[in-house]
């Protein structure tokens, strides 16, 4: 037996104690025997050892010692001036992880090779199911959830079919055939083909218009003004633009056509608007399940109080820990991978703006930047504007039912979201076109998370703490910013009373200024002060505070078609205090980009706020 190495450890000791061992390397002991075993050594299990020294008169403590995993994979090594040096072999250690690792990798495994037969298994329990529930149900009558569960059962054969048959059996048959009708148009010059698609949109969209039939609520007269303002805004925006002969008129056409589909979809369809119906009442059924766990910490007193952070923080903490999960899952990944595409391929606009604008209803500003932020140094100022409008043009899921539980329509609010993807890109890009080239251009990537969760509880608890800090951040703003306008309109109504003039605040004077716009929305006559009001009070403060003085104040003052169509131009992240954010966010993404963010902060804002315009013209027209 080799002299320098044995398995038996000595763990009797005078006076048992454990005492902290240094960890140093093979080379820094000077070893009789550099090799273990007999006649020879394993150098690559010697070099995978972590050698502890340990003064001949100490000893390992029994308690140590005496653990079966320590204790096999200690070997001493030798005598070195009376120093035994004990070696820790971490190979053993290596060979169980490995072995865990092929445990957890075995279910997949069995998925893999049984998977046609497991997709046939879920295939047949999802039609009985659906059959027996169809069998019960439609006799009952028509139903959201019948059409709901009918949609969910289609994409699911759909998704399962596509696993076996390439997706190219009906993209080509498609693609041939755009090819054949699109021919004859290819054969024009650009400049023909981009004024025929302009005017077809906007003959689509003014036929539209003249051909619903009129309702107490929605005269032709008063469309018409909300699809002349439209026109105004898109007016505005080519005057003002960076680089107006650079305007890709193909995107802009493109984008508002997608817009104003959608919107009729939603507004003059049945079908659509039970979808969106649906989406809302499930989004604020599941967020309310936040109560229970409020009422569980704080108790049925404080759960059911009428506060607002009692409201709406916990909602928000739980929609933050959902996305997470979806996150960890690859939901969201597979979401937004599917729409950008989308958005690419029919506007021609690059992978990481076309990423952010998807992401932005789902995460809100600010975190819709991280999944791109290996790329956000290198944007050209034309994406940076574009990341940031899409930011600033819509609210996030986590604010939702905050909303909601004020009493805002959560219809109304989910259309805004979802028209407010092409509609930021339309403003952005007539306000700040495209002069460079993009580094994604054709390119879609959603990177994985720099920490992927370990598994689906981690993945919440990381989503928890990330909503709590949005929580944090949204309360001291507020705090900080109603302050600041409260003192700014104690000062206003402190010179206004030297005039005789009443309550003079900032809303009021800047409440006149919005009035045009107020009115070029399709707002009734009598309804554009309070409207212009509220649009001031978003500007200054944030849609939050506006939408609580649209719900108390104005309750009874705004007609029906003024409050959708306030709801749709309020409903946005475009604020003073939210260019502070973006700015501080984007900028300790991206250092080297930091003087660009600054620079184009206030007009993404405002073009964000345009974007909330046009929605609210679109919702005007097709009411």
């Amino acid at each position: 037996m080799d002299n320098n190495k044995v398995t038996n450890i000595d763990t009797t000791v005078p006076e048992e104690r454990t005492i902290p061992m240094t960890a140093t390397t093979s080379t820094d002991l000077p070893l009789e025997n550099s090799t273990h075993g007999n006649g020879g050594g394993d150098q690559t299990k010697k070099n995978s050892a972590l050698q502890l020294p340990l003064p001949s008169n100490e000893k390992v403590s029994s308690a140590t010692a005496s653990d079966p995993g320590y204790a096999e994979n200690i070997q001493v090594t030798g005598d070195v001036e009376s120093t035994k040096c004990y070696e820790y072999d971490y190979s053993d250690e290596q060979e169980q992880q490995q072995q865990r690792e092929k445990k957890d990798r075995s279910l997949g495994a069995l998925y893999s090779r049984y998977r046609c037969w497991c997709h046939l298994v879920m295939w047949v329990i999802f039609t009985g199911f659906l059959a027996a529930a169809y069998a019960l149900q439609v006799p009952k009558g028509y139903n959201q959830e019948n059409l709901i569960l009918g949609l969910i059962y289609a994409w699911f054969c759909l998704f399962m079919l596509f696993n076996y048959i390439p997706t190219t059996v009906v993209t080509k048959p498609c693609g041939k055939l755009i090819h054949v009708v699109c021919s004859p148009f290819m054969r024009l010059s650009p400049l023909i083909r981009t004024l025929l698609y302009v005017a077809l949109v906007t003959v689509v969209m003014v036929a539209t218009v003249f051909s619903l039939p009129e309702k107490a609520e929605s005269t032709r007269i008063q469309r018409v003004i909300s699809l002349f303002g439209m026109g105004v805004f898109i007016a505005m925006l080519v005057i003002s633009s960076k680089h107006r002969r650079s305007i890709n008129w193909n995107t802009i056409s493109g984008g508002m056509l997608l817009q104003f589909l959608l919107a009729l979809f939603v507004f003059r369809s049945s079908a659509g608007h039970d979808i969106f119906q649906w989406a809302s009442d499930f989004a604020q059924g599941y967020l309310s399940k936040a109560y229970f766990g409020t009422s569980f910490v704080f108790g049925d007193t404080v759960a059911n109080a009428s506060v607002f952070a009692v409201s709406v923080f916990p909602s928000l903490i739980f929609f933050a820990a959902t996305v997470q999960i979806l996150y960890y899952f690859g939901a969201l990944q597979w979401l937004l991978g599917k729409c950008s595409f989308v958005f690419t391929s029919l506007l021609g606009i690059s992978g990481a703006e076309a990423v952010v604008a998807v992401a932005s209803p789902f995460l809100g500003q600010g975190e819709n930047a991280l999944l791109i932020k290996p790329y956000l140094p290198v944007l050209t100022d034309a994406e940076l504007h574009q990341v940031m409008t899409s930011g600033f043009a819509t609210i996030s899921g986590s604010v939702l039912y905050g909303y909601i539980r004020i009493g805002v329509d959560g219809g109304s609010l989910l259309t805004s979201c979802i028209m407010s993807i092409p509609c930021s890109i339309v403003v952005s890009k007539l306000r700040y076109p495209e002069t460079e080239s993009p580094v994604t251009m054709n390119t879609i990537h959603v990177p994985e998370e720099e920490e992927k969760a370990n598994n689906i509880l981690d993945a919440a608890s990381k989503g928890a703490g990330i909503g709590l800090t949005i929580v944090l951040s949204m309360a001291a703003n507020l705090i900080t910013l109603l302050a600041l306008l409260y003192a700014v309109n104690a000062g206003l109504t402190w010179i206004g009373n030297f005039l005789t003039i009443e309550n003079l605040t900032l809303q009021l004077i800047t409440g006149y200024i919005f009035v045009p716009i107020s009115w070029l929305m399709g707002i009734e006559n009598k309804d554009v002060v309070p409207v212009g009001q509220l649009l001031a009070l978003k500007i200054w403060a944030n849609e939050f505070v506006a939408y609580q003085e649209m719900k108390t104040t104005y309750a009874d003052l705004l007609s029906e078609r003024s409050r959708i169509i306030a709801t749709y131009a309020l409903c946005g992240f475009a604020n003073l205090g939210s260019i502070g954010l973006q700015v501080s966010v984007l900028g300790g993404l991206a250092k080297s980009r930091t003087g660009a963010i600054s620079s184009l902060a206030v007009s993404a804002m405002l073009c964000g706020a345009m974007s909330t315009w046009i929605s609210a013209c679109l919702a005007g027209m097709l009411l």
